[in-house]
């Protein structure tokens, strides 16, 4: 495999033409494209079957669209995932600061998925507002092995626990103008880091790119006083352990 320059660990690539998401493959970055839906599901399926190189995806229902779904739509996601050879379940998660109201809703389809990774060594990427010490706890107690905690926000003592457990957490280009994301950044060691985009979202007045990420990762060696270069092997590091390349 060329050295990897970046990698993007949380990237809605449906929402993107295949020639955006190729020319980011060719200049040597590690793309994750997380699902929400049906629709996005299908689409990273196609995207897998066309970019190959580098692509991963994860497959999985958004909690912001539980109320649209069927909790049968679970055991299909997982039949897929195996048949398609793809290990990462996401964007899936819990929710109580954007969408309280299905919070219980939520919390089933999340066991269901639990228990898929828990079978089948399943990675999860996962969307946490709000619920970082609940989801770690079920993470714990399905002993589950790989979990990425998607644009962590959370309270700065779950980080040693979530370190401890083996877990990752993303460091987002939202460190820009989110204050508790950049005091997070700071804070956690750089063996629990990944960098993401979560593109092509838009925060506040930042629509967020997978471009934006050699920012971060600069960010990452200037609050720490060590090289770019060094920082960017470190976290490539971390992913190689998370996503299982060579």
């Amino acid at each position: 495999m060329t050295e990897t320059f970046y990698v993007d660990m949380h990237c809605h690539c449906p929402d993107y033409g295949l020639g955006i998401i190729r020319e980011y493959l060719d200049n040597n970055y590690v793309i994750v494209s997380v699902s929400e839906d049906w629709d996005t599901i299908n689409k990273n399926l196609e995207y897998k079957r066309s970019l190959g190189r580098n692509f991963y995806i994860c497959l999985g229902i958004h909690p912001w669209v539980i109320h649209k779904h069927s909790v049968n739509d679970v055991d299909k996601i997982v039949e897929l995932a195996l048949k398609n050879d793809v290990d990462c379940i996401g964007e899936v998660g819990l929710d109580k600061i954007f969408v309280p109201k299905t919070f219980n809703k939520q919390l089933v389809f999340f066991k269901k998925f639990l228990e898929a990774a828990r079978e089948y060594d399943f990675l999860l990427n996962l969307h946490t507002p709000g619920t970082w010490e609940t989801v770690y706890n079920q993470l714990v107690k399905y002993d589950i092995r790989r979990a990425y905690f998607h644009w962590y926000t959370g309270p700065l003592r779950l980080l040693e626990s979530i370190r401890a457990s083996g877990y990752f957490i993303g460091a987002n280009p939202a460190w820009r103008i989110q204050d508790k994301h950049r005091r997070i950044l700071e804070e956690a060691p750089l063996e629990m880091l990944l960098t993401e985009s979560d593109a092509p979202y838009r925060y506040k007045n930042i629509v967020l790119s997978p471009g934006m990420i050699p920012e971060t990762v600069e960010y990452l060696a200037k609050t720490r006083g060590i090289e770019v270069e060094n920082v960017r092997k470190y976290l490539i590091g971390n992913a190689k352990k998370l996503l299982g390349f060579s």
